[in-house]
């Protein structure tokens, strides 16, 4: 009986290494621009088109990341490493209710020089009402229908611009 569960586990993880990227880019040059002051996120492509904007929710606080576990969102222009199946990855908030899925069908991890974990991801039922403000740890959060849909246009490679908004810009006056 371990026999055969150590071969069906080496078939499973077969296939998953063989299936297609996720995050394979399957439009390429499209790249991200997320502004935190509109809380919102565009597909822009290769010729600077606006295909779809949708509503995000970014880091807690105000202006530019700094350190790990300051609850903002960094700014600048990073690129996507690669893009993670989190069905069934779990995160617990501390709010008393356990853990959850917190992250969607997809995490798109960002390459952000001096921090970890830092991305683009859906988010659970009991977060979705509060896409459209400041309620992340750092990462830009979109509606799980949201994701799904700007998927196509990212992969490995994909640039993604972080800009910030007036109260970022408040917040970081004394970096000017």
């Amino acid at each position: 009986m371990e026999s055969m569960k150590k071969i069906l586990l080496v078939i499973v993880t077969s296939l998953l290494l063989l299936a297609p990227d996720a995050g394979a880019q399957k439009i390429p040059g499209a790249r991200l621009l997320v502004d935190k002051g509109a809380f919102t996120l565009s597909v822009i492509s290769d010729k600077g088109d606006t295909l779809m904007t949708y509503p995000v929710a970014t880091g807690e606080n105000a202006g530019r990341k700094r350190k790990s576990g300051d609850c903002k969102t960094p700014e600048g222009t990073f690129t996507v490493t690669w893009v993670q199946n989190t069905k069934g990855v779990l995160y617990d908030y501390h709010d008393g209710k356990g853990k959850v899925e917190a992250y969607g069908p997809y995490f798109i991890h960002l390459e952000t020089p001096g921090f970890k974990a830092i991305g683009i991801h859906g988010t659970c039922p009991e977060r979705d009402d509060r896409i459209g403000t400041r309620d992340s740890k750092g990462c830009i959060r979109l509606h799980n229908a949201d994701l799904l849909k700007i998927l196509p246009y990212v992969g490995k490679g994909t640039k993604v611009t972080v800009i910030p908004g007036p109260d970022d810009l408040e917040v970081d006056a004394d970096l000017r």
